[in-house]
């Protein structure tokens, strides 16, 4: 299967949520994250170092329609709205042909929004949902912070 990471198509991908008794195939997934910084002034005009601020991940996948309903029954079977859903990894594996894989890991991620788009002519029905991470994204293996 194809997928795109944060906006780039590649040959082969993989998103696992690991959420035991669920199957959910993403179609896309995107993720950035940052650390606040911001310079420090002493005497003058010039910045003499910077200082640091919070780390901030954020995320949104996107599943087709019937992977949503799937998640929305499966919220039914356990007992726990949509939004308290927690898992502790979302582990995305993708390639070009000829390349190694990587692997980069979302850490202790909920749901924190849907969004709903269908249009006369759509040929696929697509939810998006945004991430609440609560960890740190792991680039191909290196911590951020």
């Amino acid at each position: 299967m194809s997928i795109r990471v944060n906006g780039k198509a590649y040959d082969w991908g993989d998103v696992s949520l690991q959420i035991p008794g669920l199957a959910m195939e993403v179609q896309e997934i995107s993720y950035d994250d940052e650390l606040e910084k911001e310079l420090v002034y002493g005497m003058g005009s010039k910045p003499r170092g910077y200082g640091r601020g919070n780390y901030k991940p954020t995320g949104k996948v996107s599943v087709l329609r019937d992977d949503y309903d799937a998640l929305v029954d499966y919220c039914k079977r356990i007992g726990k709205p949509l939004y308290e859903v927690e898992f502790p990894k979302v582990i995305v594996s993708y390639a070009n042909a000829g390349d190694r894989t990587r692997q980069d890991v979302l850490n202790k991620v909920s749901f924190s929004k849907l969004s709903h788009k269908d249009a006369q002519g759509d040929k696929s029905l697509k939810v998006d949902i945004d991430l609440m991470i609560a960890g740190t994204i792991e680039r191909d293996g290196l911590a951020p912070i």
